[in-house]
């Protein structure tokens, strides 16, 4: 269960110092934010600040040194700075995942490793690790984080915000068209607002990252609902049935999206002996809030698994 309070006070400690840093040394909120997550760690800094703004960064962290926090009240308390430092740059709040959709990810992971080991897990988006996180936060795995992402601020606070959770992470500052590595269990990813469709870089993610699952294992990814109408639309189907199958596709509620509506794409990776189903996981789901209509949604989703043997 998470607690407000501790949520709060988690909050007050980097956002104090981020501010001081932001007002006094032009550093951006972000940076602030992760100066203050490295100081809580190493008990380090890396600039040179006033020996009184020093003396006030002890006495924040002082005030939290005792409290044992959840997982979920830093995550949160994380997420809550993120939005402010988001507001500072005037950058959209569509690049951190909703709760919602993070938790939702997460039953849907517990159906699909119900039987199976779940150890390593791919973001090669991973921004701020907000996704993989609540998703890390939800399940009953000890699981390890690979990220990639191209902005150093970003990976930097998806890095301590492992560190904070105490969730084992490796966490790489490069293109994810770059990086290579192979062996995961799982791959999950948000894509980002597309600019340019030519080439569309959704596809090239998935493709580029899908022979880096493990037999059998899953690539859950969020995506825009005309994914499939894009130009070379058939290249990338033919290029997913040569390592994967489309294993489900499940349209969220147009009412959590300002614009570009949004669902979640699962492709399960090709095994040795595969056995592809006749049938593919195709949901709906209500507004979130209509609590009777989506209880009835997910108690469909419990009967289509429940419906096949270990897949």
């Amino acid at each position: 269960m998470i607690n407000k309070q501790y949520i709060e006070a988690f909050y007050d400690y980097f956002d104090s110092i981020a501010d001081i840093l932001y007002n006094s040394y032009q550093k951006s909120y972000l940076e602030g934010m992760n100066e203050a997550f490295n100081f809580l760690l190493d008990d380090t800094l890396q600039g040179n600040y006033s020996d009184e703004d020093i003396a006030e960064f002890y006495i924040q962290k002082e005030k939290i040194i005792p409290i044992e926090f959840g997982s979920e009240d830093v995550r949160k308390a994380v997420q809550i700075g993120l939005l402010k430092g988001y507001k500072h740059t005037y950058s959209s709040n569509a690049l951190i995942t909703p709760d919602t959709i993070g938790i939702f990810m997460s039953y849907l992971v517990k159906k699909l490793y119900k039987n199976k080991e779940l150890k390593t897990v791919l973001d090669p988006l991973v921004g701020t690790g907000n996704l993989v996180y609540t998703i890390g936060n939800h399940i009953d795995q000890n699981i390890k984080v690979f990220g990639v992402d191209n902005d150093i601020i970003k990976c930097n606070l998806a890095r301590n915000l492992g560190d904070l959770i105490n969730t084992s992470n490796e966490i790489f500052y490069q293109d994810t068209l770059k990086y290579y590595d192979n062996g995961f269990d799982m791959i999950v990813m948000d894509m980002p607002i597309i600019e340019t469709n030519e080439p569309y870089l959704p596809y090239q993610v998935i493709n580029h990252h899908l022979v880096s699952l493990k037999a059998n294992g899953y690539l859950l990814s969020v995506i825009d609902n005309d994914f499939f109408e894009q130009k070379d639309s058939d290249i990338f189907r033919s290029e997913i049935s040569k390592v994967g199958h489309i294993f489900g596709l499940i349209k969220l509620p147009d009412s959590m999206f300002k614009a570009n509506p949004k669902s979640i794409l699962i492709i399960r990776k090709k095994g040795e002996e595969d056995v592809k189903l006749n049938d593919f996981l195709l949901v709906e789901l209500p507004t979130f809030t209509e609590m009777e209509d989506f209880n009835n949604t997910i108690n469909q989703i419990d009967l289509w698994f429940s419906e096949r043997e270990e897949i």
